[in-house]
């Protein structure tokens, strides 16, 4: 045994001595690490692009100004004079765009504007080229985006595109942003200049540095599920993906020539040599191998084969290959005679269980088809001229719309909350008239914040009910500011709290409160206390508590996330 053990042993020795020196584990970490941190600084800079395109999409300033153009309050050269000017405003000195082009679906060749940063070498060339080369792939492109932003690569170019829509939800104009990339991916330029850099967004790859880099995913050694490495003829290449929200971006790296990498490789003919080495053994350890193991293994698949083709109960015959097999053995007939017997037991359970399923199921088409009837109840009122009841109907099925969540958005804008809020309010105040009044104190700059979906609705609702109704009439006031890193809402109306019921909202907004246990007309405000902690964690979530001697205020706290911000 010494004749081969004691070379292999000094061949394991001197590898693992230079392996060790070369620190190639710590140095293939350090790139990975490197490429994650510039992935996240290009993500939130990606980010802010989108974030700068929804300025456009909901402060209303181009519905406003289509809307006038088309009642033929304002003509062409007017509305192209405010587009221009608007898109000056607001995109001329941002430092992530280098040129901006909106222009309107009615007509893209005569209605468009457009903008460019100088101060980031934007220049009008860029505009015209996008005319020229881009236009018509990105109108394409644009159809397919709904309400969503995406990005568009076109060659060197970048552009992020985003379609504009009125109340009604039509689309209106389509906004263009041609990114400066060498802002948004300013971070990669911290890999040396032998450093070939490709990023995909979504379908699009862009070369941010050096040549295009082709990466086979499957082949790499993955690290944590989202990034890899892997090395193609001495040259180390690794990818990372990383999602932004509204789009996904994979970055793919290969470092050219970095001699801290190609330490390891002048050591593979001593590790041909170990494994050369290691052949009589391993003939050995196959032989062991084959006897001790994979008989006994074999035995034991075929228990499990047998298992899996319904045959519950099989028995393995006892073997005498050694005690750990022994062992296992018996423990698999155990095991296969207690799955029969529980098999026996929970058949009755799983047709329970498909029952629940099924009715689960149809609980999901009845919003739906609620919501169709009212659409033809809406329909019939328009017809007859009964204006007043259409627009409630039509206030309902926003609140319906809201509860279905068809687009499965369980967090969604202050300004979209406020829609289903004012909805809401109209339905009130069509009920209860002059009896209500309502107030709303809300700062624009808050309206930008994520907030979950349906919040405010149940506490309006909770002072209607014990504000208003019951004393016959009242305002309901609703405010919001933000501070430090939190959001803070608040509705106050026109109420008193007994001491049973200050003692009821104690109870309802404790941490462990089961609402399972409360009736349907409480369980509005348990839920909404319930899904701010969960979501938010301490100290978010709802107090209710006297604010003077004939008031009641209700205070949601929500952690500002840092995308709305």
């Amino acid at each position: 045994m010494l004749c081969w053990l004691l070379p292999l042993i000094l061949i394991v020795g001197i590898n693992l001595h230079y392996i060790w020196g070369s620190h190639f584990d710590a140095v293939v970490s350090r790139q990975l690490t490197q490429l994650k941190f510039n992935d996240q600084v290009s993500v939130e800079r990606l980010n802010k692009v989108i974030q700068s395109s929804r300025k456009a999409s909901y402060d209303g300033t181009i519905v406003a100004l289509m809307a006038k153009y088309n009642r033929l309050e304002i003509p062409e050269r007017k509305l192209i004079q405010s587009t221009n000017s608007y898109l000056s405003g607001q995109y001329g000195r941002d430092e992530s765009i280098k040129a901006a082009i909106l222009w309107y679906k009615s007509d893209p060749e005569h209605l468009n504007s457009n903008t460019y940063n100088q101060s980031v070498n934007g220049v009008y060339p860029q505009v015209s080229n996008y005319w020229k080369e881009d236009h018509q792939k990105i109108a394409e492109f644009a159809d397919t985006l709904g309400t969503s932003a995406g990005f568009y690569v076109s060659g060197k170019r970048c552009y992020l595109v985003r379609n504009l829509l009125n109340a009604s939800y039509h689309e209106i104009a389509t906004l263009v942003m041609l990114l400066n990339q060498d802002y948004c991916f300013e971070s990669y330029a911290s890999f040396p200049t032998e450093t070939s850099v490709t990023l995909q967004l979504d379908e699009g790859k862009l070369d941010i540095q050096g040549e295009t880099v082709e990466i086979d995913e499957k082949e790499m050694e993955e690290i944590g599920g989202k990034a890899g490495y892997i090395w193609e003829n001495g040259k180390l290449c690794m990818y990372h993906k990383i999602a932004g929200g509204e789009y996904n971006l994979t970055v793919m790296v290969r470092i050219d020539d970095n001699p801290s990498l190609n330490v390891f490789y002048g050591y593979r003919p001593l590790i041909a040599g170990m494994i050369l080495c290691l052949v009589p053994l391993l003939l050995i350890l196959f032989k062991v191998f084959e006897i001790h193991m994979s008989r006994p293994m074999n035995v034991l698949m075929k228990g499990a084969k047998e298992i899996e083709e319904g045959n519950l109960g099989y028995q393995l015959e006892q073997g005498t290959t050694g005690r750990e097999f022994q062992y296992l053995t018996e423990s698999f007939n155990q095991m296969s005679s207690k799955l029969k017997y529980q098999f026996d037991h929970i058949y009755e359970e799983e047709l329970a269980l498909r029952d629940a399923r099924i009715m689960a199921l149809q609980s999901h088409i009845n919003p739906h088809f609620m919501n169709n009837t009212l659409e033809i109840i809406n329909w019939e009122a328009r017809l007859s001229g009964n204006q007043k009841v259409s627009m409630m109907i039509e206030a309902l099925s926003t609140l319906m719309d809201a509860t279905i969540d068809r687009k499965k958005q369980p967090i969604v804008l202050l300004s979209e909350e406020m829609i289903y809020v004012d909805a809401y309010l109209y339905i009130i105040a069509e009920r209860l008239g002059k009896r209500v009044s309502i107030k709303k104190e809300l700062p624009p700059e808050i309206m930008q914040y994520e907030v979950p979906r349906l919040i405010l609705q149940p506490l309006i609702e909770n002072a209607v009910e014990h504000g208003v109704v019951r004393n016959g009439q009242g305002t309901i006031l609703i405010t919001g500011y933000a501070q430090e890193e939190y959001l803070y809402l608040e509705i106050v109306n026109d109420a008193t709290l007994t001491k049973a019921e200050e003692e009821r909202m104690e109870r309802l907004l404790d941490v462990n409160y089961d609402t399972s246990k409360e009736s349907s007309g409480n369980m509005g405000i348990a839920n909404v206390n319930q899904r701010l902690r969960i979501i938010y964690g301490e100290p978010c979530g709802l107090s209710i508590q006297k604010d003077g001697p004939d008031h009641v205020r209700a205070r949601l706290t929500i952690r500002i996330s840092p995308t709305s911000c």
